[in-house]
Formats: structure tokens, sequence, C-alpha cells
């Protein structure tokens, strides 16, 4: 059954201040003028409903989870500063939000259900899945959508677009990422190829098929798989009977839980595992217990990035800081959705403040020329409605009493992120670390 909630505020506007003040500095916005009515308070006479599809439950809810709270954060501090001045009226930001059950289709139901009931902007993250049924339900009826946290290539692929806009890397800058760190070690350069028989599967494929071939590397392709098998053990046969010593592709968390239990279980043991999507989440990390030791994955966000938030002033290890404390308390590492969910208030509340109004062609100019440094990084849009954005490689070690760590491992799109550990070997069956004796740091 959908689910469709409606947040009218977790925060008063003074509390809202009070926890800015304690998180990171929370100086005006450009634009937000100072003063407000004899008591102090803000005086609204209009509100902007913000629609947000999510996928609360599902296989994807590891990439939904934080919502409502760091986007209801950052529209807190964007009410204290004055909200947003529009067709000559101070409105505050409101946000709507339903779930999309981690399905296409639903994604798409969810996002006709908020504008519906009014939405007036939309904003939405967590996936292809989501995000690009969002956006076409956005483009059929007129209203603006401003997005992240999908691989730009396959976002691509449902345009062109007039009222939605993307940020988040292609599949260009993830591989790059990867094979800067498979440069680190010797390897056969055999490379075994994970991706499912979805759109997001076939388009990648075709990207990494070219891109192998242009850097000399041997990609084994088995095709490709079904989503939700109860076994993967033909694939885990065809990468041990080529000795692939790198695995690559993208693969759901459920999904690749499932393979890696199954090569950990025989005597395929690849020298590095860098699949996309599956190992984002130290809490889906820590479900594989020991196995997870040294699985490599992008890393779209995190504490250690620079970015600072243009909306509170916060950086990138006080937000994280701050999510682990009030909304994930016991979690280690905070997932890299929370930046990009962050930076979506952050574009939206930069486009409605610079357009001054909510008709959409004063919207879509405005977002044409967003020039704006947010907690994740610079974003500025081109002519496919895409800002491409930087993202490094991360290790995931165990620690002695069992949660996980990430160190950087990769940062060839991003010189300036200190890299924190050297790459590790994926351990053997016996568990000694091929790489044991290695200067690994972290």
């Amino acid at each position: 059954m959908e689910r469709v909630l409606r947040w009218r505020g977790l925060l008063t506007a003074l509390v809202s201040v009070l926890l800015l003040a304690a998180c990171g500095s929370a100086a005006p916005a450009p634009g937000a003028e100072q003063g407000a009515g004899p008591d102090g308070q803000w005086r609204f006479d209009g509100r902007v409903l913000v629609g947000r599809v999510v996928p609360l439950t599902g296989p994807l809810a590891s990439f939904g989870a934080g919502t409502p709270y760091v986007e209801q954060q950052a529209i807190d501090a964007v009410n204290a500063l004055g909200g947003v001045v529009l067709d000559g009226r101070r409105c505050r930001l409101e946000l709507i939000y339903a779930d999309s059950a981690s399905a296409a289709a639903e994604a798409a139901a969810a996002a006709q259900s908020l504008i519906a009931q009014g939405a007036d902007v939309m904003i939405v993250s967590n996936t292809a899945d989501t995000v690009i049924p969002v956006s076409a339900a956005c483009e059929r009826a007129g209203k603006l959508c401003v997005s992240v946290d999908a691989p730009a290539s396959a976002w691509l692929m449902g345009g062109p677009y007039q009222n939605s806009w993307h940020t988040f890397f292609d599949n260009e800058r993830e591989m790059l990422c990867f094979s800067d760190v498979w440069d680190k070690v010797e390897h056969n350069g055999k490379i075994g190829l994970l991706t499912a028989n979805d759109s997001e599967g076939v388009e990648i494929t075709t990207f990494i098929r070219a891109f192998a071939a242009a850097r000399s590397y041997t990609l084994v392709d088995p095709g490709r798989y079904s989503i939700g098998s109860d076994s993967y053990a033909a694939l885990v046969d065809t990468f041990a009977r080529e000795k692939c010593d790198i695995l690559l592709g993208v693969m759901n968390t459920a999904d690749f839980s499932v393979f890696w239990r199954e090569c950990m279980a025989g005597d395929y043991r690849p020298k590095m595992c860098t699949v996309a999507k599956s190992c984002l989440f130290a809490a889906d990390v820590e479900t594989l217990g020991a196995l997870a030791e040294g699985l490599i994955t992008e890393l779209w966000w995190s504490a250690d990035f620079p970015g600072v938030s243009s909306i509170t002033g916060m950086t990138s290890a006080g937000l994280a800081a701050d999510y682990l404390e009030n909304c994930a308390p016991g979690l280690g590492v905070a997932p890299p959705t929370v930046g990009y969910k962050h930076a979506n208030i952050e574009i939206l509340y930069d486009i409605l403040r610079r357009a001054g109004t909510l008709e959409l062609s004063g919207l879509n100019r405005a977002a044409a020329e967003t020039e704006l440094d947010t907690v994740v990084g610079r974003v500025s849009f081109g002519r496919d409605h895409v800002s491409l954005m930087p993202c490094a490689a991360g290790q995931w070690l165990q620690n002695p009493d069992g949660s996980y760590r990430q160190e950087i491992v990769g940062n060839y799109l991003m010189p300036r992120l200190p890299l924190t550990a050297e790459p590790r070997l994926i351990p053997e069956r016996e568990g000694k670390n091929v790489n044991e004796g290695a200067d690994c740091g972290g």
C-alpha cells in the first residue's frame, strides 16, 4: 500500500537556529533578509510544498534511510533564514514524501500522488529505479525536479529533459575511480563482469566493454544475471575458471550478499572486488561479518570530503557527526547518501531563491544558471541538465571489535582528498591476508 506522509516540521525555527549554531555556522544565505516580526519570528504568507519520493521499504531501503531527517534539517535551516521570497510573498518550505517501495512503477505512482496533493516542486534521489521514473513524471506534469544519487549516464537515457536537473557522477568517473585502485596492485588484467538484466545493467555493460578494451583489460562477461536469484553459483564458477583477479559491476545489496557468500564458501577469491551499489552502507557491510573485509566501493561523499553546506556553513565532518548522533546512534560511518540528501535541498533552495517565482520557465532559467558550492562539491549544470560530480574509492576494513571502517584508497578525481590507506587484497580462505605485511595504513 502506498505510503504518503506529510511532514510539517521537526523543530520550530528557534530550535533550528540553536541546532545550527551547535553544529556549524548558520550565516545567512545570499538574498535572505535579516529581521522579522516584533517577536523575532518570520512572518510567512505562503508555502512551497516540496515533494520527495524515497525508497523507505524494499531492497533499496538502505538508500532511503535518513529521510526525512536530513532533508528536514536543511529545510528547517532555510525557514530559519526566512524561507524564500516568491512572487512577492515570503514562503516557508514544507516537505511531503512518499514511499517508492524500491520499485520503478511505484516511484512513478508516488510522484503522481504527491503532485496531486499539490507538490509545487520535486526532489528525488536513491538510485535510477527511483530517480528516472520520478523525473519522467515531473516532465509530464510540468514540475521542477531536482535529483541526485543515480548514475548520470543512466539518467540521461530518459532525456532530453526540460524541467529536470540532475547532480551525480557518470559511468566513466566511477570506472576511473575503480581502475585507479586496480593499478595500485599486481593483477592478471582479467575482470569478471557483474551486471543485471535491467536497464541500468544493460546500459553500463556497453560502457564497461569499451572501457576495458581501451585499457587492454580482458573482460569475462557471463551475461546479465537475474535480480533476486537464489544462487549465483554459475557466475562464481565462470569467474573461477577464467581466473579473474578483479570483479566489477553493479549489484544490489541483497543479490551481492548471496553471490559473495558463494564466492567465499568456495575456492574462488578475487584479488579485488569493486562492485558498485552493493557495499555502500556500513550497516549492510556488517551483516556480512568477516566476509566483508577488503570490499571496495565507489565513495560519493564522506566526512572527509572538503565540501561545506551553502545553507548552514556546516562542513562534511559536521554533517556526518550530526547524522550519527541524532539519526543513527551506534552507526560508525555516515552513509554517502547523507551528503547528497542535504545537497538536494541546497540546490533546490538556491534555484528558488534566485528564480523568485514558482513559474516553471523562471525556475528552469535559474536552474540553468546554477553555480553553487555545496557539501558535495560545486554544482553547475550543462546543456544536458547534468552536473557531473567527482567521486573516490573506499575500502571496508574490519576493526578489532567487529565493526567496519572505510578507508579512502583511491582519489584519482579528487587529488586534494587525502588517501587514508593503501588498498588491501581480499583475504585468503584461511583468513591470512594475501597482502599481509604491507603497510596499508589506517
